[in-house]
């Protein structure tokens, strides 16, 4: 089955193999590269990412979106000239056993975070503290009863990037790609400067998040989980202690999908 993660940025395509129960990463659309693109259609780029052995092997995709309604309705459009329908999951009040924290309107909690909460709540036997490192970074608490305690969010590399870009005139504009090459130290540039703050930014975010947990979680041990596109360089400067897990969204999906939910 076709899994689908379409973010604020980018669409994420995963394929879950049923027989193998295995989860395997097929590649990411840029959503500037097919908006502003008007030379190649959305179903010719899809093509590119998912083979036509897959679709030939379904019908239908599970997805999740915070993008935006152009995003949602040219993806299902597409799909559809594949032959793929797509059945979009939605943030609930409580499912397969993780209770939400938004009791008033818990539609209002990201779908994103909603579907990382329940891959966390099956893959970590235990309390957790889920970093979900993209456009915005976000912080979840969830107990090991599935209790989801409430969270942060935080803008994140890019978005940060950009608003010194933006908001500063002497600044000045720094691709995100420089900030592999971001450490925990002083910058000794403007543009240094700009990424190892940016790193020690986020890299703080988490520290308070993990120095807050334990009166969470009555002083219990707990796991500090991070995902999402950016969690390889972010965890590269965290301790040995983080639990790196990988697409824990399309892991959530995969459960909404084996449930029938």
């Amino acid at each position: 089955m076709l899994l689908i993660d379409a973010g604020n940025t980018r669409c994420k395509f995963a394929w879950w193999d049923k027989s193998t129960d295995s989860i395997q990463a097929l590649g990411a659309i840029e959503h500037q590269h097919w908006l502003n693109d008007l030379s190649r259609s959305l179903k010719d780029i899809l093509l590119g990412v998912i083979n036509r052995e897959q679709i030939k092997k379904t019908t239908e995709a599970l997805g999740v979106s915070v993008a935006s309604v152009q995003v949602v309705d040219m993806l299902n459009q597409s799909l559809a000239e594949l032959g793929i329908s797509v059945r979009w999951q939605r943030t609930r009040a409580s499912q397969l056993g993780v209770e939400n924290a938004y009791k008033d309107k818990p539609e209002a909690l990201g779908a994103d975070r909603w579907l990382a909460l329940l891959g966390c709540h099956k893959a970590v036997k235990g309390h957790a503290v889920i970093i979900d490192a993209g456009t915005a970074l976000t912080v979840d608490w969830l107990t090991r009863e599935g209790q989801h305690l409430g969270g942060w969010i935080v803008p994140g590399r890019q978005l940060m990037l950009n608003a010194l870009g933006q908001g500063t005139a002497q600044l000045g504009n720094v691709p995100v790609e420089h900030s592999a090459k971001a450490k925990l130290e002083p910058g000794v540039s403007t543009r240094e400067g700009m990424l190892d703050g940016i790193e020690a930014s986020l890299v703080g975010v988490v520290y308070e998040a993990a120095k807050l947990s334990p009166s969470l979680f009555n002083d219990e041990a707990f796991t500090v989980v991070v995902t999402g596109g950016d969690s390889e360089q972010l965890a590269s400067h965290l301790s040995d202690s983080v639990c790196r897990i990988d697409d824990l969204t399309f892991k959530g999906l995969r459960l909404c999908a084996d449930n029938e939910q």
